[in-house]
Order: C-alpha cells, then sequence, then structure tokens
C-alpha cells in the first residue's frame, strides 16, 4: 500500500498521522520493535517540521507519503518551511553517546529519527524541504 496525505502544522494533527500510518503498516510482516520504531521517527519528524520549520501555523501544510519497497519501507515529508540548519544532523550523530547527549535541549528528536530508522536525510529543493526516512525489512 502506498499514498500520500497532507496534514495542518497543527501538533494536534500527530494522532491523524499515526494512525495514517499505522494503516500503512499494519499488512507489513514486520514485528512491534520495528512498527513502534518507525513510528517514533514518523511522530518526531513531524513534530520538528510542525514547530520549526512551519512554526506552529496551522493555515500551512505538509504531505507525507509512505512508499514500501521488497526491502524496505520510505516515508517522506515536503514541506515549504524554513530549512533545518546545516550541520543539524551531523551535530545529533555527534552527539548520540556522547556525555552532551543528557543535557541536550534542541536536537533530541533529531537522535530518536536517527536511532529509529536506517537512514534519515533532509534535502532543500525548489524552496522545499524533503524528509526521508528509510526503515529496512527483512520479510
Amino acid at each position: 500500500m502506498n499514498g500520500s496525505v497532507t496534514f495542518p502544522a497543527a501538533l494536534s494533527a500527530l494522532p491523524d498521522i499515526a494512525q495514517w500510518l499505522a494503516q500503512h503498516m499494519a499488512p507489513l510482516p514486520v514485528d512491534d520493535a520495528w512498527r513502534y520504531a518507525l513510528d517514533l521517527a514518523v511522530c518526531e519528524a513531524a513534530a520538528n517540521i510542525i514547530r520549526h520549520a512551519l512554526n506552529e501555523q496551522s493555515d500551512c501544510v505538509f504531505s507525507v507519503s509512505f512508499e514500501r519497497q521488497p526491502d524496505e519501507v520510505r516515508v517522506e515529508f515536503t514541506d515549504r518551511g524554513a530549512p533545518m540548519p546545516e550541520g543539524a544532523i551531523q551535530r545529533a550523530w555527534n552527539k548520540i553517546g556522547s556525555d552532551s547527549e543528557m543535557d541536550l535541549e534542541s536536537g533530541r528528536g533529531v537522535m530518536l529519527i536517527l536511532l529509529s530508522v536506517d537512514e534519515f536525510n533532509i534535502a532543500r529543493q525548489d524552496g522545499e524541504n524533503h524528509t526521508t526516512l528509510i526503515k529496512r525489512t527483512d520479510y
């Protein structure tokens, strides 16, 4: 099952995003830990887009697509908000396992995403942010 949907830039959309994702994950022959990890990453990515890229402006929207491949699931967000600060993903990687990890106020969501999926990328093209999460499967 593949599909795309649009949500408002409001934190109140997170339960709807989680429900949408659960519907797409339902037919997958994966365990609950796999499902939880992808759900966590998707909800954290959505929260970051809502809070930081779109500043919780509920009149703004972002789209999310779900694509099932033979060996992976790809979830891609597209928004026209502010770009992620350069180097933010690498800084989060550098904090994982370090003494400063527990003191981190910003970037905690990015760290959770990095620990939950196999690939996490954000690209900016033509005024849009494209946030891609890839979680490999072994079915």
